[in-house]
């Protein structure tokens, strides 16, 4: 107690002493930069330097808590992203698991954007998407809609033409079906649009031979010629175009010509 006695008494002590100097000689100081002039007295200026200095104290505190509150501010950030992430993908799934493709229909944007997703997944989960709302179409324009919508590189997956040129010949959508072998037929033929081909007869046959007899000539893989054989088929009329199956079938088995020779004999009774 004794010690803050005499801090003050000293302090008291050298003030009035100063106080005394000052009011007998304040002093001058002259600033000139730039050519810019500063005249005061030094004791404003001491003033103003012991200013500044608090000034400058304040200010480095202000950024030392503002450092320590941004590290931390980004974890909490980071930490609330990946939460919505987590719940994100949760429910993503629980819409697979049900087949909700218009619930995960709306989610796949975010879904491309999520730190989880690669490239490769995103492209995986839009055609396994895409896939199951071509099978769950009830209306050729809806169909039509869906597929007009689809990236190129989904279009020209094999799998998804497929599956939308089946569909569309489920929903009777005919003429559609024609455009789309024709233009697949264009550059490649797929084995499994000759299941199709085996029950239904293109109104543009001829274009559509032609092509396939174009790729008959490069495609190894014998899906083309089959083609040939089912359309040339339907050409014939009576057991001759059965007859063709028959002996197609013995040459090389497929069920594809079995299917056929089943929609052959179908419509005889009908």
């Amino acid at each position: 107690m004794k010690r803050w006695l005499w801090l003050i008494t000293a302090g008291l002590i050298v003030g009035v002493a100063l106080a005394s100097f000052v009011s007998q000689d304040p002093g001058y100081a002259l600033l000139q930069v730039a050519g810019y002039r500063l005249e005061t007295s030094m004791v404003a200026l001491a003033l103003a330097a012991v200013g500044l200095f608090i000034v400058m104290r304040l200010v480095g505190r202000l950024v030392r808590i503002t450092v320590g509150v941004v590290p931390g501010f980004g974890r909490w950030l980071g930490k609330r992203k990946e939460e919505q992430n987590l719940e994100l993908i949760h429910s993503s799934l629980d819409d697979a698991l049900s087949e909700n493709t218009v619930g995960l229909a709306s989610k796949v944007g975010k879904l491309e954007k999520s730190s989880w997703q690669s490239e490769s997944r995103a492209n995986q989960l839009r055609q396994w998407l895409l896939l199951r709302q071509v099978r769950a179409s009830q209306k050729p324009n809806q169909l039509n809609k869906l597929w007009s919508k689809a990236a190129a590189s989904d279009k020209a997956d094999g799998t998804l033409r497929v599956e939308y040129v089946s569909q569309l010949y489920e929903l009777g959508a005919t003429n559609d079906v024609d455009l789309m072998l024709l233009e697949t037929a264009e550059s490649t033929w797929h084995d499994a649009l000759n299941g199709v081909l085996a029950v239904h007869q293109p109104k543009n046959a001829e274009q559509l031979a032609e092509r396939l007899t174009r790729l008959s000539a490069t495609s190894k893989d014998g899906a083309a010629s089959l083609a040939l054989t089912l359309l040339k088929a339907h050409s014939l009329t009576g057991d001759a175009g059965d007859q063709l199956l028959i002996d197609s079938h013995k040459t090389q088995a497929s069920e594809h010509i079995t299917k056929a020779l089943g929609a052959r004999r179908l419509r005889k009774l009908a």
